[in-house]
């Protein structure tokens, strides 16, 4: 059997050149959908507009997360007003990612959806342990606020995303995960969900927590969180858009 640090040795995973960053965000969003991730208008995703610097790309309020197509991105400039006027769509909710696209560098997507464990899991006001190897993927990534409640005594999200923590968990508000490429900030809401289903579960009983040096082999790097996501840009390019 491989160590885990030969399973995480992953070889580099070329990006098509036909995908844009819409195509990237519309298959996120399709595949966030398709694990009921999707909550009311309570969903939003942004990126950088490589075409068009200083503006960027939101998916829309009103339009299904799971029938999302790339034409329905809405172009947003640096004030946060719409641009673009090919539709009546308006967006909601996307101050905060703003602020991390004007403020952190490598911020150039952010992603923030009401997961149901993530959810729940916020409201305890303490972070996630590596209760396992796929909670150890993030764990060592991850950023605690409570300024949701109104307490200004923890850092806020720019903070967090300033020190490194590309998943920030928001106290009773769930997650906001940023990265350099949509496969990036997606696979970080993923694997928190998934170590925040892992942590309910095992609410009071007695388990074990895996160790720092677990957790420094298993965390991942930005290229390894985009390799991770790819089996889901391939499987949307074989399912297409409609």
């Amino acid at each position: 059997m491989s160590s885990p640090s030969a399973v995480l040795s992953l070889p580099p995973v070329p990006v098509p050149v036909d995908r844009d960053v819409r195509w990237e965000l519309t298959a996120a969003l399709r595949h966030f959908g398709s694990l009921g991730y999707e909550f009311g208008f309570n969903g939003h995703v942004s990126a950088r507009a490589p075409e068009a610097p200083g503006h960027y790309w939101v998916n829309p309020f009103g339009v299904s997360v799971s029938a999302v197509t790339p034409g329905d991105f809405v172009l947003v400039d640096g004030n946060g007003d719409i641009v673009d006027e090919r539709g009546s769509y308006r967006i909601n909710g996307f101050a905060g990612n703003l602020a991390l696209h004007q403020n952190i560098p490598d911020a150039a997507v952010a992603v923030h959806l009401h997961t149901p464990r993530g959810f729940v899991w916020s409201n305890l006001g303490r972070p996630l342990e590596a209760v396992n190897t796929d909670a150890a993927t993030i764990v060592g990534l991850q950023g605690l606020s409570a300024r949701i409640w109104g307490d200004d005594t923890t850092p806020d999200n720019i903070a967090l995303a300033a020190q490194g923590a590309r998943v920030l968990l928001q106290r009773g508000h769930g997650f906001v995960t940023w990265g350099q490429t949509v496969a990036e900030a997606a696979f970080y809401l993923w694997s928190a969900e998934r170590a925040a289903d892992a942590a309910l579960a095992l609410l009071g009983v007695d388990h074990e927590v895996l160790g720092p040096e677990v957790v420094q082999r298993w965390t991942l790097t930005p290229e390894l969180a985009r390799a991770h996501y790819e089996p889901v840009f391939s499987l949307a390019e074989r399912s297409g858009f409609a």
